[in-house]
Order: structure tokens, then C-alpha cells, then sequence
């Protein structure tokens, strides 16, 4: 059935856009999880901020390079909070689970190694709270704009496009005019 209505294709600006709104939503929304040391919210944030990284390199032709390393220094700060609580996670549930194989004095000796890994894990988790409480990542919240997608960027990603019309905004500056 048609509408008579015409899609018009997205361009690589406007795809870059909504994936980069669609990752920044989904590491803020486990924000809340995180901070309250919740091992899948840590597990699922790390997660978005690794997809949020590729997503950077891959879409590189659309942001402007000083913009582009700023956000990658602050993905790369979450990443190294996160990573060093999710890295006690995994070593725990490891030792957990290799305690059902073990003989009772082994038993008693794994358990030691989970409380110092537990410890070491709060005092990591503390820095990863830190970290989601400080300027930067406020910034990363509250100033993550896609104005960072560059007007100077835009013909580079228009090589890119397979017959995709120009965005509105080009059509406006190459003919000074509204369409």
C-alpha cells in the first residue's frame, strides 16, 4: 500500500547522529546501576562505551578531529573506571566457581583470595564513583553535543553517501537560501 510519500535516505551525518544519541543513552542510562556498584549495570555501561568508541572510528569523515580525540580521551577515562571494577567481577565469579572442585583447605584459601579481591574491588569501584560524579563526566552528560558533527566534515561524508540528496542545511549554504 502506498502513501504516495517518498523516503528520503538518511546521510552518513544524520546516521552518525542517531547512533551517537543512541549509545550516549544507552551508557548514561547505566549510570544509576553503576554507581551503585550493580555488576551487570558496570558489565552493560562498559559494553556502550566500547560500541561508543568504534562507533567514533567509524564514523571519523563526520566529526571534526579535535572534537573527535576530546570524546575519545573521556570515553577512554570511563572506559579505564569501568574496566578496572568489571576485571574484579570476572576474577570473582572465577574463583566462586572453581570452589566447587576444590578440597576444603583450598576452599578456605580461595575463599581469602575473594575477600582481598572483593576489597580491592570497592576501592575501584570507589574510583569508578568518583569518576561518574566528577566534571568530566558531567561534561560528557550535560555538554554532548552533536554540534560536534562539522560543517567542514560534511563533504567528506557526502563522498561517502551512495545518492543520498545533500542535508538541508547544505542546500541553505551553497544557495543562500531556505528550501
Amino acid at each position: 500500500m502506498s502513501t504516495g510519500e517518498t523516503h528520503t535516505p538518511e546521510s552518513v551525518e544524520q546516521f552518525a547522529k542517531r547512533i551517537f544519541t543512541d549509545l550516549h543513552r544507552a551508557i548514561t542510562s547505566h549510570e544509576t546501576g553503576s554507581l551503585d556498584g550493580n555488576v551487570e549495570s558496570v558489565h552493560d555501561m562498559r559494553v556502550a562505551v566500547r560500541r561508543f568508541r568504534v562507533a567514533l572510528t567509524n564514523f571519523a569523515v563526520c566529526m571534526r578531529k579535535e572534537d573527535r580525540k576530546r570524546l575519545q580521551s573521556k570515553l577512554e577515562n570511563l572506559a579505564d573506571a569501568l574496566g578496572g571494577v568489571r576485571d574484579m567481577d570476572v576474577m570473582i565469579a572465577a574463583m566462586k566457581t572453581s570452589m566447587l572442585k576444590r578440597s576444603s583447605q583450598e576452599k578456605t584459601a580461595v575463599a581469602g583470595l575473594i575477600q582481598r579481591l572483593r576489597a580491592r574491588r570497592r576501592k575501584r569501584l570507589q574510583t569508578l564513583m568518583d569518576y561518574l560524579r566528577g566534571k568530566e563526566y558531567a561534561d560528557f552528560k550535560h555538554e554532548f553535543s552533536f554540534e560536534l558533527i562539522s560543517s567542514e566534515s560534511r563533504s567528506g561524508a557526502e563522498e561517502i553517501q551512495t545518492g543520498a540528496p545533500e542535508p538541508l542545511e547544505v542546500i541553505e549554504e551553497e544557495h543562500g537560501q531556505a528550501a
